[in-house]
């Protein structure tokens, strides 16, 4: 997204509101440990964590689906402000399905919008919700990334995104989709195509491209 390459550290929770064929992270969202805002927080320390927060490196909140545990999260950010008097950067990964409360919102500093398309296998009414991209979309500090599978992709999000007044094409980051570095060589040459002659913006999945399927890194 717009911050590739900040240090970052990820909180990953569990479960997910879709379920994305090519999804990458499946495998890793499905499963987990349950944790008190305490806990947390005592690993936190354990690693260091507040101090590089503080200089700097990005809180990145993801799954799954993080605004599905929003409140859980909001009392995590708050505990951390109470015990360390900052906040961090935050960032959230969103796949904009779910209404975020405005309390979470105040807390974000970027919104990774992810929005599925038909090609992720999920149905239109489960992965498409106008009333909520219209909300992400008027905040300041909000994105949308997509994946590209293929050139019809760019055809439904100019129709159901774009030609809607969804989402502004200054907002939009495209995406090559690909869980492996061969995958990627099927996809990435295409997704730029699409963004150079759209006028938007490209991201490479660079933790694919440095580590390949690879998790925990």
């Amino acid at each position: 997204g717009v911050n590739t390459g900040v240090p970052a550290t990820f909180l990953r929770v569990m479960d997910c509101t879709l379920n994305c064929t090519w999804c990458d992270s499946s495998s890793v969202w499905r499963f987990g440990n349950p944790y008190t805002v305490n806990e947390i927080l005592e690993l936190w320390a354990e690693a260091d964590l507040p101090r590089k927060f503080k200089d700097g490196q990005h809180l990145v909140l993801t799954g799954g689906s993080p605004v599905k545990q929003q409140f859980e999260l909001i009392q995590l950010i708050e505990a951390f402000v109470a015990k360390y008097g900052f906040k961090p950067y935050i960032e959230i990964e969103n796949e904009a399905v779910l209404p975020p409360h405005p309390d979470l919102i105040a807390l974000v500093d970027c919104w990774n919008n992810s929005p599925k398309l038909e090609s992720s296998g999920n149905t239109k009414r489960a992965q498409y919700k106008p009333v909520i991209l219209n909300k992400l979309s008027a905040l300041n500090n909000s994105w949308f990334k997509f994946v590209i599978t293929d050139e019809q992709d760019w055809d439904e999000i100019q129709r159901d995104f774009i030609s809607t007044g969804l989402i502004r094409k200054d907002q939009i980051i495209l995406m090559p989709e690909g869980a492996t570095r061969e995958d990627l060589m099927n996809t990435r040459e295409l997704t730029v195509e699409l963004a150079v002659k759209h006028g938007v913006r490209f991201s490479e999945r660079e933790h694919v491209v440095i580590w390949n399927k690879k998790t925990g890194v």
